[in-house]
């Protein structure tokens, strides 16, 4: 490619291209290394995601050693690299924690719960599938011990066993809408298998009714026959 101002085109293929897709883990086995592999990125919008997520995937990452003063509140609060204001400043205001781009501009992560939320979305939700059947109510606990897909980049050149390891690291807990849309749908599953018993029954009922006039028919038809064949009997006791 030219040198030239301006003059930033080129037609020919990257020269030296890798054979094998770089691994951050592959030599690093630290607690650290895997924590920051485990790390769901919240609070920020989709461009300063993807910009987080690229210096986790190639080692440029650097943690904070100690927690930065937020740009709202003036506290030191800011506990993760990267972010210029602190979780409740950017939940509270709806605005990106890295960039400051408001929500009516740009998506933003949801927010990860913290162990108080998780406790109490915890109790919500058994207090909610008390009254489910047993087979319900494990269906709804796996569904929220798997927790949801996160969005990433996939990769090519992984195994199978690799690319699972992966998407298990990467999931994420399901937020509270969610969880409530899930249990809406198993609500209305049940109502509809209630129907479906109904149906049954009433079909039931209807082959029942059905075969005793059957059977009625058949015993009166019986009947019918056994006097006819009474009579035939006295006419011909008669004639001799």
């Amino acid at each position: 490619m030219s040198t030239q101002r301006g003059n930033a085109s080129r037609t020919r293929a990257q020269k030296h291209k890798n054979r094998h897709v770089f691994k951050n883990d592959l030599h690093d086995k630290t607690p650290q290394q895997i924590r920051l592999n485990k790390m769901h990125v919240s609070t920020v919008c989709q461009r300063c995601k993807e910009v987080i997520e690229w210096k986790i995937k190639y080692k440029k990452y650097k943690p904070l050693t100690q927690a930065k003063t937020c740009a709202r509140c003036q506290q030191r609060t800011v506990r993760k690299a990267y972010h210029v204001i602190c979780r409740d400043c950017a939940v509270m205001d709806h605005v990106c924690a890295k960039c400051l781009k408001s929500a009516d501009e740009v998506a933003i992560e949801a927010p990860q719960p913290t162990p108080q939320e998780e406790q109490q979305l915890q109790v919500e939700m058994d207090r909610l599938i008390k009254s489910f059947s047993e087979r319900k109510r494990r269906a709804f606990l796996r569904f929220m011990e798997k927790g949801r897909k996160q969005e990433t980049e996939e990769s090519t050149e992984l195994g199978e066993e690799a690319r699972e390891a992966q998407e298990k690291a990467t999931r994420v807990r399901h937020t509270r809408e969610e969880l409530l849309e899930k249990i809406k749908q198993l609500n209305l599953a049940g109502e509809a298998d209630e129907d479906d018993d109904e149906d049954d029954d009433d079909d039931d009922s209807d082959l029942d009714s059905d075969l005793d006039s059957q059977n009625c028919d058949s015993d009166c038809d019986e009947d019918s026959e056994e006097e006819q064949q009474t009579t035939k009997t006295k006419d011909r006791l008669a004639k001799k």
